[in-house]
């Protein structure tokens, strides 16, 4: 059985390695979450570093001389990682020439950048609970790579400027963050709204998927009375929305765009760059009653919109749905109940805090012991099972640009999916066979990855290497943290036990590429295992 630490740190990093164990051994639980949650801004300076050193290949070629639009040069090159720091109208300037002085192929470079980045930063990265909640902020926020070309090439600034920058932040500053990206404007329609017609996708989404939660729909709203509950302030506000609240919100938000060469409230022609831009031409002055509070009288520029944002974010169903989302994100299908309640009072006390998430994850992490003592049930997704076994085989992974899409026939690729309610976080989506078929074939590919850089024979301590038994027990307490089943600590003693081990190769004297395959395979057949597959 995993030590209360080891089961701690699983459940809100990328995988607890025998290193991150020791320093809480020395330093204990409550400094690593403090240290974890005044993570400076940026990458720490060794995964600085590592992400400045990378270079992946792009290759195409030239335009067609015959089209005479087409005017990019051929390109053969191995380029850094430059466009992930790139500025969201340098970002634009890549979609807007795409297919003139611009290879699509660029636009295409930009969302292997950001991939590969992410999946660098989630191996690597010291402040594991950052990226941790990173991901979580990713997934609540969704934004398909897939469904609009013009909203994913501006990613990078999403990720940088709204989700990373505000990861530990105020979620009403995160909320507005996300609301005027370029990515999340475009993605769900809101750059296209318009004084006459308002457009309600992404109105509905902000309060039905990113704050009061799909619980809290009431339908489409009559004239009978809406029960009320006890706000932040004490003031009667509806339990829910309805359909009628999602038309007042669209026409408060109306007129958040983008610079897209449109005309501004002065008839002139705005800048064709993609930055953010609140329109007044655009937007529609007849909001009137949302969530109880008419704001037609609000007529300074964005504060309808913020109204709207203000109300969603201090709704009491939005605390239950957000903190149910994340306790489900770190404990599973079935959170402690008690560790909910903190991190929803704590939600609701520092609704105004600047480290209001903060606040949250120390009610949840620290303020009890549920961190420790519930029992591992949380199923790790494909890309979690991959990340953790790179982790805790301290494995160096370098860039790569089939990070894109490694997984996205499983659902788990970054930015893969499709709808905005992003992808599912209950255990009986990822324990469908097919899926786990195709990580176990995963598990076993990425350690021979031209990514990857692992030296399993080097870490394995000589009197490990001396029997099938050792072994295995070595790499299982490496990797877990603990003994699997006897079922499964047979199985793979059995296998390592047989010629084509890693003890048989060494007493055959065998190359050491065939030595290295040996640890390579076991330590893929432990990342299937039902006790690494669960955090």
């Amino acid at each position: 059985m995993p030590t209360q630490y080891r089961i701690a740190l699983n459940r809100v990093t990328f995988g607890a390695r025998d290193r991150d164990e020791t320093n809480l051994n020395f330093n204990g639980w409550d400094v690593w979450i403090d240290n974890q949650l005044n993570a400076p801004p940026g990458d720490d300076p060794d995964l600085a570093a590592h992400i400045a050193a990378q270079t992946m290949l792009i290759r195409y070629a030239a335009g067609d001389p015959s089209r005479p639009r087409e005017t990019w040069p051929a390109v053969d090159e191995m380029r850094p990682l430059n466009y992930i720091n790139y500025s969201p109208a340098q970002l634009w300037e890549i979609h807007r020439n795409a297919g003139g002085s611009v290879s699509f192929s660029e636009r295409t470079r930009v969302r292997q950048e950001l991939a590969a980045a992410t999946w660098i930063r989630n191996t690597h990265s010291r402040y594991q609970l950052r990226e941790f909640m990173v991901d979580f902020w990713h997934n609540h926020f969704n934004i398909s790579k897939n469904e609009a070309e013009p909203a994913t090439v501006l990613l990078p600034a999403f990720d940088r400027d709204a989700i990373r920058a505000n990861v530990f932040g105020n979620f009403r500053k995160l909320l507005e963050a996300t609301a005027t990206s370029g990515s999340m404007l475009i993605y769900l329609d809101n750059y296209l709204s318009t004084s006459t017609t308002p457009n309600e996708n992404y109105a509905r989404e902000i309060i039905e998927l990113h704050t009061l939660g799909g619980a809290a729909y009431l339908g489409v709203g009559d004239t009978a009375p809406v029960p009320t509950e006890n706000g932040l302030f004490g003031n009667g506000v509806p339990i829910g929305f309805t359909d009628q609240d999602v038309l007042q919100a669209s026409r408060a938000l109306s007129g958040w765009t983008i610079k897209y060469g449109q005309r501004d409230a002065a008839n002139a022609v705005l800048p064709n760059t993609g930055e953010f831009i609140y329109n007044a031409r655009q937007h529609n002055l007849n909001a009137g009653v949302f969530l109880g509070r008419n704001i037609n009288a609000l007529r300074a520029d964005m504060e309808q919109g913020r109204a709207v944002l203000d109300a969603i974010a201090a709704h009491p169903a939005t605390a239950r749905h957000v903190v149910g989302r994340l306790m489900r994100r770190i404990f599973g299908d079935n959170p402690p109940a008690t560790a909910t309640a903190r991190g929803i009072a704590a939600f609701t006390a520092h609704h105004d805090a600047p480290d209001q998430i903060a606040r949250v994850l120390r009610a949840i992490l620290v303020d009890g012991l549920e961190i420790f003592t519930a029992p591992p049930a949380k199923v790790r997704r494909p890309y979690e099972r991959i990340i953790a076994m790179l982790r805790t085989t301290e494995s160096v992974l370098n860039a790569g640009t089939t990070m894109l899409s490694a997984l996205d026939a499983l659902g788990d690729g970054l930015f893969a999916w499709a709808s905005p309610d992003g992808r599912p976080d209950f255990d009986d989506y990822w324990l469908a066979t097919g899926a786990n078929l195709s990580t176990w074939n995963l598990l076993f590919q990425v350690p021979n990855w031209r990514e990857v850089q692992t030296t399993l024979t080097a870490q394995t301590p000589t009197h490990a290497a001396t029997s099938a038994t050792m072994t295995v027990e070595y790499w299982v307490n490496r990797m877990v943290g603990g003994f699997l089943s006897p079922e499964n600590m047979n199985v793979l003693i059995a296998d390592q036990a047989g010629d084509s081990g890693a003890p048989a190769a060494i007493r055959g004297r065998r190359s050491a590429a065939t030595i290295e395959n040996a640890y390579r395979r076991l330590v893929s057949l432990i990342a299937t295992s039902e006790g690494f597959s669960v955090r």
